[in-house]
């Protein structure tokens, strides 16, 4: 497979103060970004993100995690993240967030490296 193809996934992230940081939190694959900022926030973010998919692929785990996480997994490497309602009532963190913290969710492409 050539070395830059891409493939690119929605997911929707939950912006949030908590004790004085910043929180970018993504509950479809349950990561987390922490910063003094909100744009410091989101740049961990991403650095999770990447370092996320980094290591799935590299040790060849990457379905069978996004899998666990509630994700519709077809052969031809299509990738659809849960629905925020289906997360909502799954994932008590994010019951929680919602219950006790001011937030907002944004949805955003992210782009990740194709693999075999």
């Amino acid at each position: 497979m050539a070395q830059n193809k891409k493939i690119e996934i929605n997911l929707f992230v939950v912006l949030f103060e908590d004790s004085g940081s910043h929180v970018a939190y993504c509950p479809a694959l349950n990561i987390y970004g922490y910063g003094n900022s909100e744009i410091e926030a989101k740049d961990s973010f991403e650095v999770c993100l990447k370092e996320f998919f980094e290591y799935t692929i590299n040790k060849k785990t990457l379905l069978a995690e996004l899998k666990s996480l509630g994700w519709n997994v077809k052969r031809e490497k299509k990738f659809k993240a849960p629905n925020f309602s289906d997360l909502l009532a799954s994932n008590k963190e994010l019951r929680k967030i919602m219950d006790t913290k001011d937030f907002r969710k944004i949805s955003e492409p992210f782009v990740i490296p194709a693999f075999s």
